[in-house]
């Protein structure tokens, strides 16, 4: 990498929180490139000259990070952690609100990128709510990037946006103009409330520390540094209510990093609660149930992880190993834990070992291609995506796929992001 790459690198790693690797170099110099010639520099170096000395909220350095990220949002994106927010989440909770006479709900969609998400929050709390108006409401939607916030405002969507929304969300929320612009109707679009944040370096959390019943931040961790991860993981919980859930993608979830926060499995998909005590008192002493049969040593080595107790799963892991050596659940399961501790290597010995165990699984194949890509081996991490998607080409979107919680649609999309850091 060239001094001015990895002047480049140093300062939106520290500003921006955005982790451009050496395999990276080459994103890292386009997008940088790109930027200078937008703000009139004639080289790379006086543009960061330039840049330097701007805050890291300034418009300057909010054009730059445009430029470095992938924007692509569409609504109603991953259908199975939307429909456990719809029906596991947000019905019992206002169910129980309005048992106590308290009409309030909050949310908040942190890295809300041209808006299709936070309309979608939108449309399922219209759907829920038809008191709606004796409500009092929040849908927070805030993005580092303000031309994408300026589209979210308007409001006007091209088809492509709406290719995994239902028919009652299109016929009732959405104006259709022509072949392929739609526009997202008013009561739905005065929902969401828009505003500039970055989420790396907030001057405090624009929901205020322990207010928020649920954060939607997916696809936006996995870009970031190990230190920046961890300082908005912090922040994020603390914006929590108490009983309140974050939402992650599938490929950002980790129990470590998000820990004190509870991972909760629904089908597809899986939440993190921020426990109430409870709450927490119940989980510690759940009741004996004698007729059910013990649990398999995988299971408990999943739950060991699930817990934050990492070296007890690994244990476990080589316990169920030592009973069947080509249990492809363990070996993932084993590639995952050590993926989390960033013990790269190992994380691949054990993804290549489930792949051996398990050929036809697009998971094995996603895990380890992952880990490749964070060893520098993007040639080889680009055959195990193209693997995963030659895997899911005929499974049906909401399908679950592998031993997890993921769908196949999900899979896919991460895969293909995934590719797109490889290429």
């Amino acid at each position: 990498m060239r001094a001015p790459e990895r002047r480049a690198g140093e300062l939106v790693a520290a500003r921006l929180g955005l982790d451009f690797p050496p395999r990276r170099s080459a994103d890292l110099e386009r997008g940088v490139g790109r930027a200078a010639r937008r703000a009139g520099a004639r080289s790379v170096p006086e543009y960061l000259a330039r840049l330097e000395p701007e805050p890291a909220d300034s418009a300057a350095w909010q054009h730059l990070a445009a430029e470095l990220t992938v924007g692509e949002s569409y609504f109603f994106r991953d259908r199975a952690a939307l429909d456990a927010l719809a029906d596991q989440v947000l019905a019992p909770l206002i169910a129980e609100r309005r048992a106590k006479g308290r009409l309030r709900l909050r949310l908040w969609s942190a890295g809300c990128s041209t808006g299709e998400e936070p309309y979608t929050l939108a449309m399922l709390l219209h759907r829920l709510l038809p008191d709606r108006a004796d409500w009092e409401l929040t849908i927070l939607a805030t993005d580092v990037d303000l031309a994408a916030l300026e589209t979210a405002r308007l409001g006007e969507y091209r088809q492509w946006s709406l290719r995994e929304t239902p028919v009652w969300a299109r016929s009732a929320h959405l104006i259709r103009h022509g072949r392929e612009r739609f526009e997202v109707a008013s009561a739905i679009r005065e929902m969401v409330t828009f505003a500039p944040h970055n989420l790396v370096r907030p001057a405090g959390a624009p929901a205020g520390s322990g207010m928020m019943d649920a954060i939607l931040c997916r696809n936006v961790l996995m870009y970031f540094t190990r230190e920046a991860q961890q300082a908005t993981a912090r922040m994020l919980r603390h914006s929590l209510a108490k009983g309140g859930w974050l939402f992650v993608s599938p490929a950002e979830a980790s129990t470590e990093l998000l820990h004190p926060l509870v991972p909760v499995r629904f089908p597809g998909a899986v939440l993190y609660l921020r426990e109430e005590p409870a709450q927490a008192v119940v989980r510690e002493h759940p009741p004996a149930r004698p007729e059910q049969p013990p649990p398999r040593t995988v299971d408990r080595a999943q739950a060991a992880a699930d817990a934050g107790r990492l070296d007890a799963a690994i244990e476990l892991c080589r316990a169920a190993l030592g009973e069947d050596g080509l249990d492809g659940e363990a070996h993932l399961l084993l590639a995952t834990v050590h993926g989390e501790r960033d013990e790269t290597a190992a994380a691949i010995a054990s993804a290549r070992a489930a792949v051996y165990a398990a050929p036809e699984s697009p998971q094995a194949h996603f895990v380890l291609g992952a880990q490749l890509l964070r060893a520098g081996e993007p040639a080889r991490a680009r055959r195990s995506m193209e693997t995963v998607a030659a895997l899911l080409s005929t499974t049906p979107a909401s399908r679950r796929v592998g031993a997890g919680d993921l769908t196949a649609d999900t899979m896919l999309a991460a895969a293909r992001a995934h590719l797109a850091m490889a290429t």
